[in-house]
């Protein structure tokens, strides 16, 4: 099992995820698909961001797990690694008013086969998630999945750009269809991107779905939002 090494670690702790803050922890990405766990998780977003109703708690929870899942990706496609960890390996903790999550240093694989890692993410640490969320919170899996999208587009483009080598065709197998059945009927990874590329998507950014954060207080909606189009 390969030893994390200082840029391996300070690439983690960009996308909000930390070694060894265990007993920091108020909860694990495992327990937080129940009911009470789920009301736990939802009054603590409730106490930092006023959030309304536990849709928009829902979405603001998957924004900051979409950013988890973004630097887990990003380990994979830039240096091979693969994170092999349970959901109730990844502990979740406030620091700065903001969720953050901590992993155990020692559960990185170096990546055999592309498809079958890119795989495992999306279904250890995304569909049970989302699928949970999107039925606990009422709230429709596209905004949920395109919280995690943003943050993906962002990171890629950032890869490709400085000419990673994987970046590109790990980028092409998640807007495959095919990756992503049967959860889902194609990507919607895909879908967000509206027959554009992903290098002149992020240059002129817009989502196809409401976060619903204009429903917190003093929020107004963002300047990529759908609903200023309409």
């Amino acid at each position: 099992m390969p030893k994390l090494n200082e840029e391996h670690i300070a690439s983690l702790e960009r996308f909000g995820i930390f070694l060894n803050r265990q007993p920091d922890a108020f909860t694990n990405a495992q327990a937080i698909l129940s009911e009470t766990a789920s009301t736990e998780l939802f009054s603590e977003i409730q106490t930092l961001t006023k959030a309304p109703t536990d849709a928009v708690a829902a979405s603001v929870y998957m924004r900051r797990h979409g950013f988890f899942m973004t630097g887990l990706f990003h380990m994979l496609s830039k240096f091979n690694l693969l994170y092999t960890g349970k959901l109730e390996d990844v502990s979740l903790f406030i620091e700065n008013g903001t969720i953050q999550f901590t992993i155990p240093p020692d559960s990185f694989e170096d990546v055999q086969d592309r498809h079958e890692a890119i795989h495992s993410l999306l279904g250890q640490y995304g569909h049970p998630v989302v699928e949970y969320m999107s039925k606990r919170a009422h709230v429709s899996k596209l905004i949920l999945w395109e919280n995690v999208w943003g943050y993906v587009l962002w990171m890629y483009t950032m890869l490709l750009n400085e000419d990673c080598p994987s970046a590109q065709s790990d980028l092409d197998f998640l807007l495959d269809n095919e990756t992503w059945k049967p959860h889902m009927r194609r990507s919607p990874f895909k879908q967000y991107l509206q027959n554009e590329e992903p290098l002149e998507a992020m240059a002129n950014y817009k989502r196809t779905t409401c976060c619903l954060l204009k429903e917190l207080p003093d929020t107004e909606k963002c300047p990529y939002c759908p609903l200023n189009r309409t």
